[in-house]
């Protein structure tokens, strides 16, 4: 067997490996996304504990965030108010596809300016 082959299976095993572990236990005053969706509070700070996915790949500053099967779509900079407001960019350096993390911010109902599950971060770190 080829040396390409071999390092091919070895990353594919670890990808498998990877994506059949279950989620981490989600940390302390945080809510799973499912948990958020099935009692919306809105424009009210809340901590919401997820996996990343699409970072860098929306045509938007925002990337998906997902437990509990459910999914919001994290928007982590270009937040403005109905009235004007705002909002500053949430950091994102060290954050990655797939990385489990706890985003601080707020769930905004649908409407006019945004779409249905769109939650716009003040904070994202990592999940410990």
């Amino acid at each position: 067997m080829s040396k390409q082959y071999t390092i091919l299976i070895v990353l594919s095993l670890a990808l498998l490996a990877a994506c059949s572990m279950p989620p981490p236990t989600p940390p302390a005053g945080t809510r799973t996304v499912a948990e958020l969706l099935a009692d919306p509070v809105y424009d009210t700070e809340v901590r919401v504990y997820g996996r990343v996915s699409l970072l860098g790949e929306l045509f938007c500053p925002c990337f998906e965030l997902e437990s509990g099967e459910k999914t919001v779509q994290v928007w982590y900079n270009l937040m403005v108010e109905d009235d004007g407001t705002e909002w500053p960019a949430a950091r994102i350096e060290g954050i990655a596809n797939g990385d489990w993390v706890v985003v601080t911010g707020e769930l905004k109902p649908g409407g006019t300016h945004h779409s249905l599950n769109d939650f716009w971060a003040s904070a994202i770190e990592p999940a410990r």
